[in-house]
C-alpha cells in the first residue's frame, strides 16, 4: 500500500531533523537542495517540498526566494505536545547548542508518591538526577528526573549523565514508549531561582510533569521539566468526539 503524501512528508521531515543534527548544521546554515534530498531520500519533489513546509511552519527553517532554505537564526522552541522526545533530542533538532550541567545525581529513598508512581517494591531506591540546560549563558530548562536504581546498575560516578537519558535507559534495556503528561504554568520561587542561577524569581515557566512507560505499561521514569516560558511553547490538536 502506497503511503499517503502527508504521511510520507512527515517521515521526510523527521529524517531532515536527523540530518540537521548529523551534519552539525547551525542557525543560519543552508540546507541541502531539493534535488540533493530527492536523491538522498529517494523521494519526489512534492514530498520534499511538503516536508520543508512542515519545518517552516514549526519555525525550524526559512525559505529565501531563489536561494533555498536555511536554519532560522533564532530557532523556535514550539513543539507538538503529542510528540514524545527527550530534552537532548528536542534542543538538537532546533539547532540549539546547549550546555548541560549536572547539578546533582544521587541514589535516594523515594517518598510515598514517588514509590506509587514508579510502582516500586518495598526497599527499592531511586536515582534522582537534577540538571540545567543553558544556551548562551541563558537558563533554558531545569529538570529533575527520577527512576528506579535497578534500571542502571553501574556505579553512578561511572555514568555520563550529561547526555540523553532516554538513550541511556535504552542502552540498559529499558526503552520508553509513551508518557502521561501534565502541563502547568508556574513561577520560580527564590530557592529554585538561586538553584538555577541567573534565573529571575517570579518568572514564567512551563512545567511538564511526566510519567514515562515502556511498551508493556511499566513506569520507567518520573520527570519534572521546567521550560522557560519566553522560549518554549507547546501545541496540540484537539478533536470533538
Amino acid at each position: 500500500m502506497t503511503p499517503r503524501p502527508h504521511t510520507l512528508a512527515v517521515r521526510i521531515r523527521d529524517r531532515l531533523r536527523l540530518l540537521i543534527v548529523e551534519q552539525g548544521l547551525r542557525p543560519g546554515d543552508k540546507l541541502p537542495s531539493e534535488n540533493e534530498l530527492m536523491n538522498l531520500f529517494d523521494a519526489g519533489r512534492t514530498s520534499i517540498r511538503e516536508a520543508f513546509k512542515l519545518l517552516e511552519q514549526e519555525g525550524v527553517i526559512q525559505a529565501r526566494h531563489g536561494d533555498g532554505r536555511y536554519l532560522t537564526a533564532q530557532p523556535s522552541l514550539d513543539r507538538p505536545l503529542t510528540r514524545l522526545e527527550g530534552v537532548t533530542e528536542m534542543l538538537a533538532s532546533r539547532g540549539f547548542t546547549a550546555d548541560d550541567t549536572v547539578l546533582d545525581v544521587a541514589s535516594v529513598e523515594p517518598d510515598r508518591h514517588q514509590r506509587e508512581v514508579l510502582r516500586l517494591a518495598p526497599g527499592e531506591t531511586i536515582v534522582r538526577l537534577e540538571r540545567l540546560r543553558r544556551h548562551r549563558d541563558d537558563a533554558l530548562l531545569y529538570s529533575i528526573d527520577l527512576f528506579p536504581r535497578r534500571l542502571v546498575r553501574l556505579p553512578l560516578d561511572e555514568v555520563d549523565w550529561s547526555g540523553s537519558l532516554f538513550q541511556l535507559l535504552t542502552e540498559h534495556g529499558h526503552t520508553i514508549a509513551y508518557a502521561v503528561t501534565q502541563v502547568r504554568a508556574v513561577t520560580l520561587d527564590s530557592v529554585q531561582a538561586e538553584r538555577i542561577g541567573g534565573a529571575e524569581a517570579g518568572g514564567a515557566w512551563l512545567l511538564l510533569i511526566q510519567t514515562h512507560h515502556d511498551s508493556a505499561g511499566r513506569p520507567l521514569l518520573f520527570s519534572q521539566d521546567y521550560h522557560r516560558g519566553t522560549d518554549f511553547s507547546f501545541h496540540l490538536v484537539r478533536r470533538r468526539d
